[in-house]
């Protein structure tokens, strides 16, 4: 077996079939984590855990493939490094490279309404704003206070999660009336709400990367980081 671009070694296209394998099992597992969310002080840990690291891994894998189209060698171990934990920093970079590439996508239409979803979606930037925080300090934000015996730096990142929630409500007409029953459903509708949004940007990403829009190693992971037989959530 050849490696998977010619630009790579066998050890680095291992490697690299390794990280997008672990991106489509944290993708699909951080969707799964945040619909079954009910009780939010037990599955907090859980969504923040899979969806900052999965988010993570997606943008410098499909960025290091756009590195590679542009200088002919995946980026070095200090500019990975430099690309840091801040998610809403990777998206953003990497949503650029899509659209700055948009011009040699295979079907630049279709990409350009793949890009436009994502940009018009509310929720999408509150929960990359929350996951940007758990993954930059918020893994250690109780640590840091029992360390300091002070408040810290930041907020912890579940502040963040409920303005997404508030968004979510916002966005499914506010909270209704009626029974505990029907309030319950209710909270059902909002978890659901936002792993829709997740699973949506995770199937964009996967078809901007068969489209090209980051280069020709980009097509072949954009394969490799979609769950193979999962639906397009785009088509309902």
């Amino acid at each position: 077996m050849p490696p998977i671009h010619p630009a790579l070694s066998m050890q680095q296209s291992f490697a690299l079939i390794a990280e997008a394998q672990s991106v489509q099992n944290l993708m699909r597992d951080a969707v799964a984590a945040i619909g079954d969310l009910r009780e939010p002080t037990i599955h907090h840990d859980a969504i923040f855990t899979l969806g900052s690291i999965g988010v993570e891994k997606l943008a410098k894998i499909m960025l290091g493939s756009a590195e590679v189209e542009a200088n002919g060698a995946w980026p070095t171990k200090d500019t990975m490094k430099a690309w840091g934990h801040d998610t809403e920093g990777l998206v953003e970079k990497l949503f650029a490279t899509a659209e700055a590439n948009q011009p040699a996508a295979v079907a630049t239409g279709y990409v350009a309404t793949l890009i436009a979803r994502i940009r018009e979606s509310t929720m999408l930037p509150l929960l990359f704003a929350t996951l940007s925080r758990y993954g930059r300090s918020g893994r250690f934000h109780y640590l840091d206070v029992l360390a300091t015996d002070s408040r810290g730096k930041f907020d912890p990142p579940a502040d963040y999660w409920r303005t997404l929630e508030r968004e979510a409500v916002a966005s499914l007409g506010g909270y209704p009336g009626g029974t505990p029953e029907e309030f319950e459903r209710f909270l059902v509708r909002v978890s659901a709400a936002i792993a829709d949004e997740l699973n949506v940007w995770w199937f964009v990403m996967h078809r901007l990367g068969v489209q090209g829009c980051f280069g020709e190693l980009g097509k072949s992971l954009g394969w490799q980081i979609w769950e193979f037989g999962r639906s397009d959530p785009l088509r309902r």
